[in-house]
């Protein structure tokens, strides 16, 4: 399990101060005006939300469909619908299979109160849902009354979760929601002794998370970005929908819930794309998909057509890698097991079958597929039988082109192809929650934007091939550090605030939305991109220019740094593998099991090369400071400083004892860049890339010309 956020109590006001001081900083443009700027495809203007929570609870109304309130069970399907479920166990034996087992465990006894209260296996509730389901499929007695004597032991505890936020955070939602769908799905069968004291339990966890969101009761603004926000307010809202009819306050707790999640969903990005990466993707990004299914039931809304949701199987996908760790570790990404990277393998990706279902997305089923097959979905086996929809076609892997821009936060993930051999790459250039948040912080007056999850990592690269990671990122940290990535540093200084928990906070995110990706060619034989993001590095050097390119084919990555300054600065380029960097002839490489990487200076100013293991500041709590090795970092510090300055690196994955090829010919003064590579094979490769800007076009040729011979 992902663990979750630690946020000491006496953090919350200087995350506030520092969202404030953010807010001043920003533009000073009209609302509409912002809006028309970013371009937002969120949805309609009737469908944004106000200045405030206040001002949206004033107007917000949740029309319900016909007949919802009268029958049991209603949340996730209803009663007529159990036929049809019977029918499905059959078909999918696997997916039921797993069900059952998360049912049985439930058939155990229950947790004891001093478990419950800490939460320490929250997670574990979720075996109550798949038992009231597992009831309602096979009418088998057991599996009814070990649930019900699970939600009973629940709701007995007046405290859930006694660590960070008792009663209104991760531990809380999680049980909230579980007993709530399970209470639904067995509200006809279960004693009526048992029924009240789980209904008085629902009611007594749901109103403090109800009060939680009490506006006018509340000091601090909202971090209506964060999974802290987000999972609470979609536990009341299960609450409150199984409670109508029975608990009269369930309507106004349904009614705030619905205003927070309509913040919340409106303050993500527009392209697909989750900032927090893909461990938090998983842990997270699933209750927007469950809050999505709920509502939809409930009003006959199109909750699911959001572009987060819409597009997150490109998420998935195109961050995904062929071999382990299986996923790019960016972000908050990359458990370790002492100085062993683990692999990244979400169990809770059935949330695209969810997609797809309700979106008639066969990419999305691929992808979910795709997940299924490396480990199958056991952590929330009930939701993954009800999301899987086999009428819903996957779309053929081939048919899918494998690059993708992920325009609204300027990532481009470019890979060779769709193969176990194949070369993958990433390079991000954007600001952390995307481009189009600034006009939405500026018009969510109470929103704290709190990314408290995204690295300081604008202008890195990400590297995969010959079936192995080899330029990586340096997993979940709690201080965020601009050395511990693969970007570059002014002066030995890094973007933002650097070494601060919230990286991003207390900078103006106009300056973190000036990092940009202008340029970009995507084709089959290779891909371009290029980016500024010299404004992230302004607490350091004022008008700074900093330009990277990257060159990516299934062979080699080339990357290119340009600066150009008022005043001297000297720059810095970091490179993190899993193996010691070592030289190698005119190379230095990082060699692992039966792979390599070669990193190659080409040209630009004179360099002073240091090779050596990575010390981050480890650990997932704020202010938690673990000096932890994970792995090593090559440095390659400008000798001199200067005004202007390029750095010119070519990165070669090698098979097992491969050597690198040798480079001829290389220049890389002017507009353009070009060598030539003799490899050990005795091909001979040419290159020459045109740096000048360029506007991209269909079917027009791109910024590059490769030769192999």
């Amino acid at each position: 399990m992902w663990a979750h956020w630690e946020v000491p109590r006496n953090i919350n006001a200087e995350r506030t101060n520092m969202n404030a001081t953010l807010k001043t900083l920003l533009p000073v443009m009209s609302v509409t005006a912002l809006l028309v700027a970013g371009n937002l495809v969120y949805g309609q203007a009737s469908a944004m939300p106000g200045l405030t929570l206040a001002d949206d609870l004033k107007t917000t109304a949740v029309p319900l469909v016909p007949g919802y309130v009268a029958k049991h069970p209603r949340l996730l399907f209803a009663a007529e619908d159990v036929a049809a479920l019977k029918k499905k166990a059959e078909a999918q034996p696997e997916l039921w299979a797993a069900v059952l087992d998360s049912a049985k465990r439930a058939t155990a006894s229950p947790p004891t109160p001093e478990v419950v209260t800490s939460g320490e296996t929250y997670w574990r509730i979720e075996r109550v849902e798949s038992g009231a389901l597992a009831y309602l499929v096979t009418g088998e007695k057991r599996y009814l009354d070990g649930a019900a004597a699970w939600m009973v032991a629940h709701a007995r505890e007046p405290l859930w979760g006694n660590d960070y936020r008792p009663n209104l955070d991760l531990e809380a939602s999680w049980y909230l929601y579980h007993i709530a769908l399970a209470y639904d799905m067995l509200y006809n069968d279960l004693d009526p002794v048992d029924r009240g004291i789980i209904r008085a339990g629902l009611a007594r966890h749901a109103k403090a998370i109800y009060d939680s969101f009490d506006p006018a009761a509340r000091k601090e603004s909202f971090p209506f970005d964060q999974n802290h926000t987000y999972i609470p307010a979609t536990a009341l809202t299960t609450a409150a929908l199984a409670l109508l009819g029975d608990v009269p306050e369930a309507q106004d707790w349904l009614k705030r819930a619905y205003a927070v999640m309509r913040r919340c969903r409106y303050a993500l990005g527009e392209d697909g794309y989750y900032y927090e990466g893909c461990g938090y993707w998983s842990y997270a990004l699933q209750w927007h998909v469950r809050y999505a299914d709920l509502i939809s039931r409930a009003t006959g809304e199109k909750a699911f057509d959001l572009p987060v949701l819409r597009d997150s199987w490109k998420f998935a996908l195109y961050l995904s890698l062929p071999g382990a760790p299986y996923a790019f570790d960016i972000g908050d990404t990359g458990k370790w097991v002492g100085t062993q990277r683990a692999a990244v393998l979400p169990n809770s990706f059935a949330m695209l079958w969810g997609e797809a279902a309700a979106l008639s997305s066969g990419a999305a089923r691929t992808t979910g597929d795709l997940y299924q097959a490396r480990k199958a979905e056991h952590g929330y086996p009930a939701a993954a039988f009800l999301w899987f929809d086999p009428t819903v076609p996957p779309t053929p892997l081939e048919e899918i082109k494998p690059y993708c821009h992920f325009s609204d936060h300027d990532v481009v993930a470019w890979r060779s192809d769709w193969g176990e051999d194949a070369t993958c790459c990433l390079f991000r250039c954007g600001p952390p929650e995307g481009h189009l948040a600034l006009a939405k912080l500026a018009q969510m007056k109470d929103w704290t934007m709190d990314p408290g999850h995204v690295h300081a990592d604008i202008g890195s690269f990400w590297l995969y091939a010959k079936k192995a990671y080899l330029a990586t990122g340096t997993g979940y940290t709690s201080l965020k550090w601009t050395r511990d990535q693969n970007t570059l540093l002014v002066d030995g200084q890094g973007q933002a605030t650097d070494g601060s928990y919230w990286n991003a906070l207390g900078f103006p995110y106009e300056k973190l939305n000036q990092a940009r990706i202008d340029r970009v060619h995507l084709a089959d034989d290779y891909g371009f991109a290029s980016g500024e993001f010299g404004a992230v590095y302004d607490r350091v050097a004022h008008d700074l220019s900093l330009r990277r390119s990257v060159l990516m084919t299934k062979r080699w990555l080339l990357v290119v740094d340009e600066m150009a300054a008022p005043a001297e600065h000297k720059l810095t380029w970091i490179c993190h593998a899993d193996g010691e960097f070592k030289p190698e002839g005119t190379a230095q490489v990082a060699r692992v099991a039966k792979a390599g990487l070669a990193v190659l200076t080409l040209g630009g100013a004179a360099v002073k090369p240091t090779m050596g293991p990575t010390t981050v500041d480890g650990g997932d709590g704020v202010g938690e400071k673990r000096p932890t090795l994970r792995g090593y970092q090559l440095t390659l510090t400008m000798k001199q400083p200067a005004k202007a300055g390029r750095l010119v690196n070519l990165l070669i994955p090698l098979s097992d004892r491969e050597e690198p090829p040798e480079v001829k010919a290389a220049s890389c003064n002017g507009d353009t860049i070009s060598f030539a590579l003799a490899w050990p094979t005795g091909q001979a490769e040419t290159v020459q890339l045109d740096l000048k800007p360029f506007q991209p076009a269909a079917g027009a040729p791109g910024p590059a010309k490769i030769t192999v011979k």
